[in-house]
């Protein structure tokens, strides 16, 4: 990255240089493995390749630029998952024979991708469009939000949990009929799942919600102003859920879940004091990596790439507590949402203050991500996040390519 005049830039200058070193890496290890499944057959070097996953060919058939090839993702699974709490009439830890296709074909070599607006699932029509559109484009990847802020569930669920809210499955199709019709056109399918920014009433007693002291439901406000409850990453029924559904997506055959809305409600001191010291513990964090212990535990039992999201402003600011790098498991993919009016007027970073209003959106995104890429420390594999609406066309051009300078293996627009 260039310096530029009157400010620093804070960016690893070893960080582009590391990714190389590993996609060479990568590279090598293929040919050894090639030359091994030759010798001795595939039957002994197929844990091998289950292991380094790192060939494959990318789909689509024009791109709006050309991912270099990234590092697999880890396949073992993580520790510390809530025990007896992950099943929901389906054992997630099931696993499926995984084809030579699968292994020669893998979303974690680099994706382009297109986020799809929440009303893509109204039809099949509708979708059919939205896809076609996206393909027209050059992308090769495709977003869909499968559940979506408030707890609405956009696809035909089976979830006996989901089901006792009445007005929470709002989607006819079948995950099948959604993974299929991006898969006929040679697309990657992503399904986005937010798994606790959910207001739906389940149950009597809001079973996986908040509850107070007394074991009543913790709501957000009171009953005469509309107050609602929030599915809590503290209760087993929680996990429980989570579980089911991404094991009911992986199992449709998307290539990625993303892992959305891993945060905590607005509590207000008095809320802390209701709800008691799981929510004022400053280690309460810990219960949103155990959710994503339980999504990786599924997920690597199908080969499926298991993508947590954030907002760059909530890293910047301090409030976002799922961003822990060095708890997360290495090479976790992460989105950023990089949206330029949430960011203020000026950053701290290693305790100085950085001027943003006086930059452009690019350099913005150019000043952020370089931070952001000190934070994580080469650990995760930062997919930027963009809003096309948000830039006009030149500062649109710009930001993509800051993305190929800077050897980012994947982006996202919405």
């Amino acid at each position: 990255m260039a310096k530029r005049s009157g400010r620093k830039v804070y960016r690893n200058s070893t960080n582009a240089k590391k990714k190389r070193a590993k996609k060479a890496a990568g590279i090598l290890i293929s040919i050894i493995i090639f030359a091994i499944l030759v010798f001795v057959g595939y039957s002994v070097a197929k844990p091998i390749v289950n292991y380094f996953s790192t060939e494959s060919d990318n789909q689509g058939d024009v791109l709006p630029w050309t991912p270099p090839i990234a590092d697999s993702a880890e396949s073992e699974e993580d520790q510390n998952i809530n025990d007896g709490s992950v099943d929901e009439n389906n054992d997630p830890s099931d696993e499926t024979e995984i084809s030579d296709e699968q292994l020669q074909s893998s979303i974690y070599d680099g994706f382009t991708a297109y986020m799809l607006p929440d009303d893509a699932l109204v039809s099949q029509s509708k979708l059919n469009d939205y896809i076609n559109r996206a393909k027209s484009e050059g992308y090769n990847a495709v977003l869909v939000t499968m559940k979506s802020k408030g707890g609405k569930i956009h696809y035909a669920t089976e979830s006996e949990f989901a089901a006792m809210d009445e007005s929470v499955i709002v989607g006819s199709l079948t995950a099948n009929q959604i993974v299929d019709s991006i898969k006929n056109s040679g697309m990657y399918a992503i399904a986005v799942l937010n798994l606790l920014e959910d207001n739906s009433r389940y149950g009597e007693n809001r079973d996986g919600s908040y509850h107070n002291s007394d074991g009543s439901t913790w709501l957000d406000n009171s009953v005469a102003n509309g107050g609602k409850p929030w599915l809590s990453p503290f209760e087993n029924d929680t996990v429980s859920y989570i579980a089911f559904l991404v094991n009911e997506v992986t199992s449709a055959g998307f290539d990625a879940v993303v892992s959305d809305g891993l945060s905590f409600p607005a509590f207000r001191n008095s809320d802390l004091n209701l709800i008691g010291e799981a929510v004022k513990s400053s280690e309460r964090y810990e219960s949103l990596l155990n959710i994503v212990n339980v999504t990786n535990s599924v997920t690597s039992s199908r080969n499926v790439a298991n993508i947590i999201s954030v907002n760059a402003a909530n890293v910047l600011n301090g409030s976002d507590e799922v961003f822990k790098p060095e708890r997360l498991r290495e090479g976790t993919p992460v989105i950023v949402e990089f949206f330029p009016e949430e960011l203020g007027n000026t950053v701290i970073y290693d305790n100085q203050e950085i001027v943003l209003s006086d930059m452009s959106d690019s350099e913005k995104f150019d000043v952020v991500f370089s931070i952001l890429n000190e934070l994580e420390k080469d650990r995760l594999e930062l997919i930027p996040l963009i809003r096309h609406k948000d830039y006009d066309q030149a500062e649109f051009d710009k930001i993509i390519t800051i993305l190929i300078n800077e050897d980012y293996v994947s982006y996202i627009v919405q």
